[in-house]
């Protein structure tokens, strides 16, 4: 048995596969729905996603390098 995930849409109850890969002809599995999310983080630059990450967490400038100067002495 082998196992196949391809990236599908789904249009008015018909799942349409994206990209190039092609569904089976027959054949079964499990369908999990992905609910459409806000824009992918990878949009933005590491800067942007750094700082949308310090309003996430409510962190302001000294608690930010706390975090830093822990890091970096976890990593000696």
């Amino acid at each position: 048995m082998s196992y196949i995930t391809l990236e599908v849409e789904i249009d008015h109850g018909r799942v349409v596969p994206r990209g190039a890969d092609k569904l089976p002809e027959r054949g079964s599995g499990l369908l999990t729905i992905l609910e459409p999310g806000p824009k992918p983080v990878s949009t933005m630059t590491h800067l942007q996603a750094f700082q949308a990450l310090q309003r996430s967490l409510n962190l302001d400038d000294a608690k930010v390098k706390a975090w830093m100067d822990v890091i970096r002495d976890a990593r000696r």
